[in-house]
This record gives structure tokens, C-alpha cells and sequence, in this order.
């Protein structure tokens, strides 16, 4: 691989050839139709939802009452 101070000048032939198989590998995927019966799409939960004392079990009681009688909203960067 090529050290980050070289720089590998190509021609517009050869970038155009380069973009064309590139997309061309990207049509390859888009277009590829998943059989009827296989289902990739996830269409039940991906886990069963959890009940208060195991939650309880997980952050323990103390953080689990501050967090549920927390008037304050999430940051909506957590």
C-alpha cells in the first residue's frame, strides 16, 4: 500500500473505468431480490422484554428508582 505522501496521478480513462466497476459491483448488490420465502427483516423482538425486577437485578434498585422518578428528560446524545 502506498505510503499517505504518495499520490498515484491516474488518467480519466482510468478513473472512468474504476467508477464504471465500482458501480457496477454496487448495481450487482442492489438488484439482487431475496427469495419469498427467506425473510432478512427481523419480525418478532430481538429479545423479550424485560420486567421490572430483572431490571431491577441488572442497575440495581437505587439506580433503577433515581431513574424512574427522574424528572429530567434524556440528552438525546446518550
Amino acid at each position: 500500500m502506498d505510503s499517505p505522501d504518495k499520490h498515484v496521478i491516474t488518467s480519466r480513462e482510468e478513473r472512468e473505468r474504476i467508477g464504471r466497476q465500482t458501480n457496477a459491483g454496487f448495481a450487482r448488490v442492489e438488484n439482487a431480490d431475496a427469495k419469498e420465502d427467506e425473510s432478512h427483516i427481523l419480525l418478532q423482538p430481538a429479545a423479550p422484554e424485560l420486567t421490572e425486577e430483572e431490571i431491577k437485578k441488572r442497575v440495581g434498585a437505587g439506580n433503577f428508582e433515581s431513574a424512574k422518578d427522574d424528572g429530567q428528560h434524556n440528552s438525546i446524545n446518550s
